[in-house]
């Protein structure tokens, strides 16, 4: 009686504030007061892979990830997930994720083991080496390594100053982090210890491809105690004039900016703790102190003054017609700028144009002037250049790296990334940050090609790479599915982000539609047994995927009547066509009666003026539906239908016959037909406004012909980009790809080595265009088109 009593009291605690917690719908909120660093994962897989292969993320985030994401992969959900670290090795984790019924589902984990510890009303989860706890929290699923975190889960211990900052950020980066400052891996990011204080966090939202990472965030400040940014306070942030004056090869760069430095100084002294004296009195003419790697230099808006105020100067030679001095005495920048510039014995400087430039060598002053005069400095750099549209025009304090002092700092090679940058722009008590690590590579010359990557599958490609469109990023990825009906999502850079086995070969094209309309988008596609719904992450939404008895004969039809997210699903079975909405119910106002005939077309719908029509052949007949699956146009001609699809061309429904004849119906219903001159066997692709015929070797693209090389021809497709038509077709048998524009020319350097049809668009966001393509049975191959 006693131990019912117990579970009785336990129960009722269990429920009581299960119920409290039902109120909770954000994860991050269950963050722990002890947490040293929590990543926000926006694109999981994304991220997860980049950990693994990223030259720059691999060294950060991949010893802490690494144990916590064979948990991860086995959630489903395409909301945030947090990842909390714990301890002063972090080794210890927590996984916070918005819970559902298909987040977490264990009887779908192979080799598993689990039991149920219940005094804790918690779960316990084996995954071959990898044991963690785990429980729900209302809406939120906890899972972690650590039982004890797990047990004292609770809103009471939360990190509220965390919480606060993780509302900052961006849901739309590929991921965020919040750190401690003093983190020492996670503030490599931040090129110096620029908030070196425990009490500090710094959060920072992260965007990246396979050569470069973009970071920006806050860093904030303490009021009980100072750190290096509050040397920032009530200062205006300026313009980074020594770029342009530090030569090409510099190593490190720190430049300070103020717009008054009696105000700079101020701070300073009272983050040093020590008086502030008056032989600094020739930086009052000055807004911005840089450090080079042997040199100092001031920006002046009157280098006269500074020269006049500086006592103890002598002129000892000129140097293309540039004096040089030597200073006696003077070794203000030892100590005085702590501590952000220490430099010894600078006892040489010049005068250039605006700077003074300072250094303990009359040899290195001669070498940034020889720089200057001939424009090689870091402003006119390639490398600078490929990054400086990412930058703000001012900032605080600007930290500079190449390649080699970057290797420094993450103790790594990074042999390539020639200019890296941090920025702080101190603003009420924080700082904003905005950080880019890129490889450089230097741009190909104007109409050439080369070859991005490849990528290999573990077996043969079954259908040609096609793209889709990544929400997360606004650029896009390949889709392919191999012989064993494994479907792949490959980055654009060429990392597998993951697989997918699918019942059955996809027919057709791969849609994308946008279910829960919060621009988040879905993969939709049919196989001849199942309808498909997968996000982001290669999980299938609920309730698909949908499954048939009856064999599904066409590609999947995605309708968006009024661009209102409102889809229809179509799915074609032999002579019958089934309608579904996105939620997967049968929807029960269409109502197509088929005339004994198979439906020989993928169904498309077309919008002339405010009408919607439905269209596809079945059989001898071309049949232009209503909404409701109606008969729209009562077409009673027979059409012998070639093997090409329905388009809408020029405001008529258009394919062709096979004798080779344009058959085209307007929205009256009178047929009308045109001899093109094509063989049986020929193809048709259609925009609305531009038409594409192949027969044999002769390419027609709006009536003008182009005779290719004889060979067994892909069919040919449009592609509207930059406000640009072009066409690609590939020889089967040369392995060549063709690629034209509108006016039929070539585009320059084609044709290219590929063999299946070729698909053209912007992958990424650099300027110009990729065209995908395959390799061998095996290989996808992407061009880039400079």
């Amino acid at each position: 009686m006693k131990r019912f009593g117990f579970l009785l009291i336990l129960l009722v605690s269990i429920l009581a504030c299960q119920k409290d917690y039902n109120k909770i719908k954000s994860p991050y909120k269950f963050i722990p007061n002890e947490t040293t660093s929590v990543l926000k994962l926006n694109a999981v897989n994304e991220f997860i892979n980049s950990t693994k292969n990223h030259d720059i993320l691999f060294g950060i985030y991949n010893k802490e990830i690494k144990t916590a994401s064979r948990i991860i992969k086995h959630l489903n959900t395409t909301k945030p997930i947090y990842v909390s670290f714990l301890g002063e090795d972090q080794s210890d984790y927590l996984i916070l994720a918005e819970k559902d019924s298909t987040l977490f589902v264990v009887d779908s984990i192979p080799n598993h083991l689990s039991e149920t510890l219940v005094e804790f009303n918690v779960d316990r989860i084996q995954i071959d080496s990898t044991t963690f706890y785990h429980k729900a929290l209302g809406k939120v699923f906890a899972a972690s390594n650590s039982i004890d975190i797990i047990k004292n889960l609770n809103t009471e211990n939360t990190n509220t100053e965390l919480v606060k900052l993780l509302e900052t950020t961006d849901d739309n980066a590929m991921a965020s982090v919040a750190f401690k400052t003093v983190s020492p891996n996670y503030s490599k990011l931040l090129f110096s210890n620029v908030g070196a204080n425990t009490s500090n966090y710094t959060v920072l939202d992260l965007n990246f491809s396979n050569r470069n990472l973009q970071y920006n965030g806050i860093i904030t400040t303490s009021d009980s105690a100072l750190n290096k940014i509050d040397c920032f306070k009530h200062t205006i942030p300026q313009s980074i004039n020594s770029l342009t004056i530090a030569p090409y090869n510099t190593k490190s760069l720190l430049s300070i900016t103020y717009n008054d430095f009696s105000v700079f100084n101020k701070n300073l002294h009272q983050l040093n703790n020590t008086e502030v004296d008056s032989i600094q009195t020739f930086l009052n003419f000055t807004n911005e102190i840089a450090q080079i790697d042997n040199a100092i230099i001031l920006h002046s808006l009157d280098t006269d003054l500074v020269l006049e105020t500086l006592e103890g100067k002598s002129n000892i030679e000129t140097y293309r017609d540039i004096d040089i001095y030597e200073l006696n005495g003077l070794d203000f920048f030892k100590s005085r700028l702590k501590p952000f510039i220490e430099f010894e014995n600078a006892k040489y400087l010049s005068i250039y144009e605006d700077f003074i430039i300072f250094s303990n060598s009359t040899d290195t002053l001669k070498s940034i002037i020889s720089n200057a005069l001939n424009s090689n400095t870091i402003q006119n750099s390639d490398a600078f250049n490929s990054i400086s549209e990412n930058l703000s025009d001012e900032a605080s304090l600007f930290i500079f790296k190449n390649s080699e002092s970057l290797s420094n700092i993450l103790e790594k090679n990074t042999k390539g990334y020639n200019a890296n940058v941090v920025q702080y722009i101190y603003e009420d008590d924080y700082a904003h940050i905005n950080g880019i690590i890129q490889k450089f590579k230097k741009r190909a010359a104007s109409n050439t090609i080369t070859e991005a990557f490849t990528t290999s599958l573990d077996t043969d490609i079954i259908i040609a790479p096609q793209t889709v469109k990544n929400h997360i990023t606004n650029t896009h990825d390949i889709v392919v599915q191999d012989i064993n009906n494994v479907l792949y999502l490959i980055s654009n850079s060429g990392n597998i982000l993951w697989k997918k086995q699918l019942q059955g070969k996809i027919l057709g094209k791969v849609e994308q539609i946008d279910i829960y309309k919060n621009g988040r988008l879905q993969l939709a596609f049919a196989t001849p047994s199942r309808l498909y719904v997968l996000d982001r992450n290669g999980n299938d939404v609920s309730p698909f995927p949908r499954k048939f008895n009856d064999k599904i004969t066409q590609p999947l039809s995605v309708f968006d009547y009024d661009k209102r997210k409102n889809y229809r699903l179509l799915v074609t079975q032999g002579k019958n066509l089934l309608m579904y909405d996105a939620k997967g119910k049968s929807v029960s106002g269409f109502n197509y009666k088929n005339n004994g005939a198979e439906i020989s077309t993928q169904p498309k719908h077309f919008r002339i003026g405010s009408k919607d029509y439905i269209a596809f052949a079945a059989g001898e007949n071309f049949k232009i539906l209503n909404r409701q699956g109606n008969v729209r146009i009562n077409m009673k001609d027979k059409i012998r239908f070639s093997e090409n699809e329905l388009f809408l061309y020029k405001n008529k429904f258009t394919t062709t016959n096979t004798l080779g004849q344009l058959v085209q119906v307007d929205s009256k219903g009178r047929l009308n037909t045109k001899n093109l001159n094509l063989t049986d066997k020929h193809h048709l692709e259609t925009t609305s406004k531009t038409l594409v015929t192949m027969t044999e070797n002769k390419l027609n693209i709006k009536s003008r012909t182009i005779d290719l090389d004889y060979g067994d021809y892909t069919a040919p497709k449009i592609f509207y980009l930059n406000d640009k038509i072009y066409v690609t077709t590939t020889n089967l048998q040369t392995k060549k790809v063709y690629l034209f524009d509108s006016q039929a020319k070539s585009i320059p350097n084609f044709p290219v080595f590929g063999t299946s049809t070729a698909e053209l668009q912007k992958l990424d966001k650099d300027k110009g265009l990729e065209l995908i393509t395959q390799a061998d049975n095996k290989t996808i191959v992407v061009y880039k088109l400079h």
